[in-house]
Order: structure tokens, then C-alpha cells, then sequence
């Protein structure tokens, strides 16, 4: 038996032993809701402005400093994000803050700023993993984030980052139906500007996406995506390019295996965690605001963390539905949380029925 087909066995027991543990491994921070793009699928519709109530600065930095004390600097990892981490007030007091304390930290970004002098301050404070996003060629990129010249600013930013050697360093790409049929030419760009890196995700319907089913896959246009993810594995194996589904979504076993390195395993809560713009304490970003914890402007991270948690750890509030009679809930637990629809009381979509179908 090979090693991976070992993992892959032994995944629900490592999963138990994961989620017992719970050690917190990333925490996102979302400083700040402001963008300076207008992304038609935005999650957490992100604008211009500042939100309401968006922490200060100095709390931001008065929040590192906490965590600082409670976890080891070396084995948490903070991700900056969104609305764009480069539009929030005090941007820089904030990535000084985590270098000082330590931290090794990473960095969602459209590419937007990313400008060599931005590059390099950020590395300066200690940038370790960076994430940019490209949403298929120049027509399909621009159309879907709101904004002309999102694509060459996306593509010169990747180019940049690609050539700088990060310890880590991936592309993420949105499949929606205008950019399906563009993925063998997104993929010879990144190979020409030496992207090691990439994961396709689908969007999801939250946020302005919720009420735009033009974004969204069908049933039969998903199962594309999986067929030519699976195929372009088999086609770039052994040359160093790693491409792979996102974290969203349970999946058959040998479909899994196929578009996946790793099992399916929706973490948030488990290993992730969030800080949002206003304070709230949850798992990954874009979650329902019924899954919020607490604040940080009133709690303790780590007691909430530690203590308040279950709704992610014992999922089975979310065996409602389709869900509650499917055989496969041992192992999906309802599918990725974010997908979770506070209205309807069940997951707004099964990943699993769909490749099926």
C-alpha cells in the first residue's frame, strides 16, 4: 500500500484525533472590509468604505500582542486578508506588530498594490505565505472582480511573488461558467510565470454571489471542472506543479483522491480560526454570523477558543435536510461550513449528490 492510500485510511481516525486536539494552526485577521476592487462573487460584500465598528489599529496591534502571549509565535500562523489587507488603516502598524512578536505570517491579496516596494515591506515584517488570486484570462479575471486592469495587476504581482522564493507561495483560481473553458490557458500562464502552486475553487453562493446564480456551477458544469482537475494532475505529475480542488467540499473517495492531495476535511473551527473586522471571533472567514463566538473587543481569544467552540467540533446540529438520512454523513458531517444557509437550516449544497448525479 502506498503511503498516500495510507493516509487516506487512516483519515477518519486522524481527523477524531485532529478535532480532539483542536490546536489552533491558522487564524485569519480580517483587518479590514475595505476593497479596491468590486468583485461580483464577494462573500463578505466588501466595498470602498469601512465597515461599521472595523477594529482600530491599535487594537489590531493590542490584539497581536495578546496572542502573542498565549500561543507559540512558531506554530500559529496569522493570515492578513479581507475586503484587501493593503486598503486598511494602519496596514503597516499591524504587519510591524506581528513581526515583532515573532510571527512567521501569511497574506491574501487580489494583487491590486502588490507593488515591488509593497512586496518588499511586507517581507521585511516577516511575510511567509502569500495567496493571489487569478480568475481566469483578462476578460473573464476583470469581469468577475469589478474592475479593468484587475488582470494585469493580478498577473505582474504573481510574476513578482513567484520570483521571490516564499517558503510558501499558491495562486487560487474561482471556477465560475465563464472561465471553465479557460483553465488549460490560465494554466500555461502560471507555468510562464512560474507558479509551483495552484488550487481552483467554486464560488459559493454568500454574499453578492448569493444573489447571482450566473457565478455559480450546475451539477453537470462541476463534474467538468473535477473530470479536467483529475486529468491535469495525471498530465503534470512529476514536474513540481501542484494543482489541486480547494478545501470546499465532501466528495466519492476516488474523486477525492483524484483532484486532492489530501482527504476532504473541512477544519474550521478545528484548526482555523478568525478574527473579523468588527471584532467577532469565528472559524474561517465567510461563515454564517450565527457561528460568531464572541469579540474581541470583550472576550478572551483563547478561553473562546478553547471553550466555545463546539458548534465546529460536534457538527451534528447540521444533520438536517437531505443530510439527515444520507449515509455518507459520518464522513461529510454535512459538507464545508461556510456552505451552511442560516435561512433554509441545512448545507446549501451537496458536493457529493452532485458528482453522483
Amino acid at each position: 500500500m502506498t503511503r498516500p492510500s495510507l493516509r487516506r485510511l487512516l483519515h477518519p481516525v486522524y481527523r477524531s484525533l485532529e478535532t480532539r486536539a483542536h490546536l489552533l494552526r491558522y487564524l485569519f485577521l480580517e483587518i479590514t472590509r475595505r476593497c479596491n476592487l468590486e468583485c461580483l462573487h464577494c462573500g463578505s460584500d466588501c466595498t470602498r468604505a469601512e465597515a461599521p465598528r472595523e477594529l482600530t489599529p491599535d487594537e489590531w496591534v493590542s490584539f497581536i500582542g495578546r496572542l502573542a502571549a498565549g500561543y507559540d509565535p512558531r506554530r500559529v500562523l496569522p493570515v492578513i486578508t479581507g475586503g484587501e489587507p493593503f486598503c486598511a488603516p494602519g496596514f503597516e502598524a499591524i504587519l510591524d506588530a506581528l513581526g515583532n512578536h515573532g510571527f512567521a505570517w501569511g497574506m491574501v491579496t487580489n494583487g491590486w498594490a502588490l507593488t515591488p516596494a509593497n512586496f518588499a515591506r511586507a517581507r521585511a515584517a516577516g511575510l511567509a505565505s502569500l495567496t493571489i488570486s487569478l480568475d481566469g484570462m483578462q476578460a473573464s479575471h476583470d469581469w468577475l472582480r469589478g474592475r479593468r486592469g484587475a488582470f494585469d495587476r493580478a498577473a505582474d504581482a504573481i510574476g513578482l511573488a513567484a520570483r521571490a522564493g516564499l517558503p510558501a507561495f499558491d495562486v487560487v483560481t474561482c471556477a465560475n461558467p465563464r472561465n471553465l473553458d479557460e483553465l488549460p490557458e490560465t494554466m500555461s500562464l502560471l507555468h510562464s510565470l512560474g507558479v509551483r502552486e495552484w488550487r481552483l475553487f467554486t464560488i459559493f453562493p454568500r454574499g453578492r454571489a448569493k444573489a447571482n446564480p450566473e457565478l455559480l456551477l450546475d451539477d453537470a458544469a462541476l463534474r467538468r471542472l473535477f473530470d479536467w482537475i483529475a486529468q491535469a494532475r495525471r498530465d503534470t505529475a512529476g514536474t513540481g506543479f501542484r494543482l489541486q480542488y480547494g478545501c470546499e467540499g465532501y466528495l466519492p473517495a476516488g474523486l477525492d483522491a483524484a483532484v486532492r492531495d489530501e482527504p476532504y476535511f473541512c477544519r474550521a473551527g478545528i484548526t482555523i480560526g478568525s478574527v473579523l473586522a468588527d471584532g467577532s471571533i469565528s472559524a474561517c472567514p465567510n461563515l454564517p454570523a450565527s457561528l460568531v463566538q464572541g469579540n474581541v473587543r470583550a472576550d478572551d481569544f483563547e478561553d473562546v477558543w478553547e471553550n466555545r467552540f463546539e458548534a465546529f467540533r460536534d457538527r451534528s446540529w447540521m444533520r438536517t435536510g437531505a443530510c439527515k438520512t444520507c449515509g455518507e454523513w459520518s464522513r461529510c458531517q454535512g459538507n464545508s461550513l461556510h456552505l451552511w444557509d442560516d435561512d433554509a437550516r441545512s448545507t446549501a449544497r451537496c458536493h457529493w449528490g452532485a458528482a453522483h448525479d
